[in-house]
């Protein structure tokens, strides 16, 4: 009776243990969850803070460079430090370096701006823009590495994606100008054509680079949608606050890129009930947004010339490039003096064309240098094998490749745009070692990068 006794004694312990091992285990779990999602909250917010630091925020050039020299700094400073904690693990991400050719002549266009500082026009406007480009390879780098590793370890209990990161943190800013639009209008909107036509961005931001951030978010949230095959309130919602923001923009080139982006997403789905009324809507629509946006006060003239742009880049190239011919003005430099006096266009300091503005600042050997970066980049995403890679590529290239041609672009001033184009190269640079953690230290075809 006694060992009858013990026996059940001891098998109700059992039972008991066995108990408080499940509470524990899922109570962990639990606390997995929210981390990982506490996680994810923070990288929508580094995001948005880094869209943030391209934007104006004082009439004082010293006041807006050091908020945006010192936020860009603070946040790259955070993404290093959070790659140090969160790969503090038994298994630590180990990370793959495929297709260097992109990454590498994108370094050695910027190395070649480095060396064109001996020759600038302006030495310190030279040097001030390469330090925000190296700062900005910098940024990508460490906070793509974050997202990579919260994907690797397991113990984070959930994923994410760079295109649900995007959408999500431009849903946001679009909320905030749209806010901005009705409770002070005198900063949220820019008055043209003599203040008969007023535009969304303001004081704060150019319209066109707000409109092309509208078109990348848009983009990305495709993406997501194809990636989880739904669509939710929330999707929906943020949708149309990037959208009504991205019309009060009243950006020509945003909207032809909004317009590629949704055409390229809508065949990709390869859904019929999707494309015809798609193609239905777009051709109805189609002349209203000509006459209203495209055509402003009725000038069809300024539509012709891409509102002067054709005259200027014609008289950047006949008279400016002969000057400099293979090594340029310097980087970020179009000419010996501030603005270039052009003869039948606007003087500019900047060409409003990103390949003419690498043509004028590096020459001919800029722009080999470039073409060639982005004829490999173009391949390493050709041979992807993963499709939401490609597609992610898509999401975001329409939108900055239509601004490149008449604005900053990726190869232009500071902007956000040189930051999308950082991430479509390290989207088929960098990914995590998917091998067991005892085979990752086994070289592949690759690089390593350091723990």
């Amino acid at each position: 009776m006694g060992g009858e006794h013990a026996g059940a004694k001891q098998k109700k312990h059992g039972q008991a243990d066995k108990a408080d091992s499940f509470n524990t285990h899922k109570g962990m779990n639990e606390q997995l969850q929210k981390t990982g999602q506490v996680i994810v909250v923070w990288l929508v917010i580094v995001m948005i803070l880094r869209i943030n630091s391209y934007f104006m925020i004082s009439e004082s050039a010293a006041v807006t460079r050091v908020f945006k020299t010192g936020l860009r700094g603070a946040l790259t400073g955070i993404c290093f430090l959070w790659i140090r904690h969160l790969n503090r693990s038994d298994e630590p991400t180990r990370f793959v370096v495929r297709n260097v050719l992109g990454l590498g002549l994108y370094l050695g266009y910027l190395f070649l701006g480095v060396a064109s500082v001996m020759w600038s026009s302006d030495r310190f406007w030279s040097s001030l823009q390469l330090a925000m480009d190296f700062e900005c390879v910098f940024f990508v780098w460490f906070y793509y590495k974050v997202l990579l590793i919260f994907n690797d370890q397991k113990r984070f209990s959930m994923r994410t994606s760079l295109d649900f990161i995007i959408w999500t943190s431009c849903s946001w800013v679009a909320l905030g100008f749209l806010i901005g639009y009705f409770v002070n209008p005198d900063l949220f909107l820019r008055g043209t054509h003599g203040g008969e036509v007023q535009r969304l961005g303001g004081f704060i931001i150019n319209p066109n680079e707000l409109g092309m951030l509208l078109v990348v978010g848009s983009g990305c949230l495709y993406v997501h949608m194809m990636r989880t095959l739904k669509v939710t309130f929330w999707k929906i919602l943020g949708w149309l606050l990037m959208l009504i923001a991205l019309l009060l923009t009243q950006s020509r080139s945003s909207l032809i890129s909004f317009f590629l982006t949704t055409l390229y997403f809508v065949f990709a789905s390869k859904r019929a009930k999707l494309i015809i009324p798609t193609i239905v809507i777009g051709t109805l629509a189609a002349p209203v947004i000509f006459m209203t946006i495209f055509v402003k006060e009725g000038d069809v003239g300024e539509v012709m010339s891409m509102t002067g742009r054709l005259p200027f880049w014609s008289d950047l190239l006949t008279y400016g490039f002969p000057e400099r011919t293979m090594w340029g003005f310097g980087f970020m430099r179009i000419h010996y003096h501030e603005r270039f006096p052009s003869i039948h266009g606007f003087p500019g300091a900047m060409t409003h064309n990103t390949f003419v503005q690498v043509v004028l600042n590096l020459g001919v050997a800029g722009a080999l240098t470039c073409f060639f970066q982005m004829l490999f980049v173009f391949r390493s995403v050709m041979r992807q094998t993963d499709p939401m890679l490609k597609h992610t590529f898509a999401g975001i290239f329409f939108g900055i490749f239509v601004n490149s041609l008449t604005e900053f672009g990726i190869f232009g001033d500071a902007n956000y745009g040189i930051m999308w184009w950082l991430f479509v190269i390290y989207l088929n640079v960098l990914s995590a070692d998917p091998r067991p953690i005892k085979q990752r230290y086994t070289p592949i075809y690759g690089l390593h990068a350091p723990r």
